[in-house]
């Protein structure tokens, strides 16, 4: 989530004739492996209708921040039209706990800004952790395949046991990204009463405004867990919502012994093209903003 933004100025003559000769409007995405999941995985068949492009093709900086200012960028000085999609956890960022944490879809700020759409889901690798797929996944990734047939049994047990975990962790990485202090570790193998334990000791180190933030944040966690479904595939894309992915992701390839893939979420991807899957949000924001342009 860069905040170095910058027009591309310099080389904005080729980049404009390129995407004039296309004459398609561009989705601005925040990282080039977000443009990945959309041209490679999800949406290859949208490819005559959209440009998907990274934030830094038409700025300079990467990320959350960088989406609104490409769009605005690409609207008023190459006169195409665009639109951005954004992870949930701007809302981190802009420590906007009452949006990061809001349950109700209706009351969720999902525009971000003129043209810019806020995914539902943390970030959008969660899009791939489909409950259907995880045990395929372990089995495909599995260090020792002859072992991994019981872990994948209860890949979906397993995962929601992690944003336990994480659910605990979370007041203390509010406090810590109040206070400037960055983290991005995911409490390695520790189960959630430890987590909570090495987080509460830690957040007494943090200044007073800090503990505020992750008290607040502590009540609106146990809100969302009292919402959660029960069944455990719908309770996982509940709690996807509200989950750190790259965190999850991490402490998932060492509970699930996922062996040495530095990326395990690109074999979801494959399963999820190979069954011509596509996160819905996703689909329904294309195929809306594919008819609003068609009648421009």
């Amino acid at each position: 989530m860069s905040g170095n933004v910058a027009s591309f100025d310099e080389f904005s003559s080729d980049r404009q004739i390129a995407a004039h000769a296309a004459g398609l409007p561009r989705i601005v995405l925040e990282g080039h492996d977000d443009v990945w999941l959309f041209k490679s995985v999800w949406f290859p068949d949208h490819l005559a209708r959209f440009d998907f492009v990274p934030a830094d093709d038409v700025v300079r900086g990467m990320g959350c921040t960088a989406v609104p200012q490409a769009v605005e960028h690409s609207r008023t000085v190459d006169g195409i039209p665009a639109f951005g999609i954004v992870d949930r956890d701007v809302y981190f960022r802009e420590k906007d706990w009452n949006a990061l944490y809001e349950s109700d879809d209706a009351a969720f700020p999902s525009d971000k800004a003129e043209g810019v759409f806020v995914s539902r889901l943390w970030e959008v690798e969660a899009h791939l952790l489909q409950p259907d797929l995880l045990e395929s996944w372990v089995m495909g990734c599995a260090s020792n395949p002859d072992a991994s047939g019981p872990i994948a049994a209860r890949a979906i047990e397993r995962s929601l046991e992690q944003c336990e975990a994480l659910f605990e962790a979370a007041p203390y990485l509010a406090a810590t990204h109040h206070d400037g202090v960055k983290s991005e570790e995911s409490f390695a193998s520790l189960d959630a009463a430890k987590v909570r334990e090495v987080c509460d000791k830690r957040l007494e180190a943090l200044s007073e405004e800090a503990k505020g933030h992750a008290a607040d944040v502590a009540a609106l966690v146990e809100h969302i867990r009292t919402l959660a479904p029960t069944a455990a595939p719908a309770r996982l894309l509940w709690f996807l919502r509200f989950i750190d992915t790259k965190r999850l992701l991490a402490r998932l390839r060492q509970d699930l012994r996922l062996g040495d893939h530095k990326h395990p979420h690109r074999v979801l991807a494959a399963l999820m093209s190979s069954a011509a899957r596509k996160p819905d949000e996703f689909a329904e924001h294309l195929e809306r903003l594919a008819a609003e342009t068609a009648s421009a």
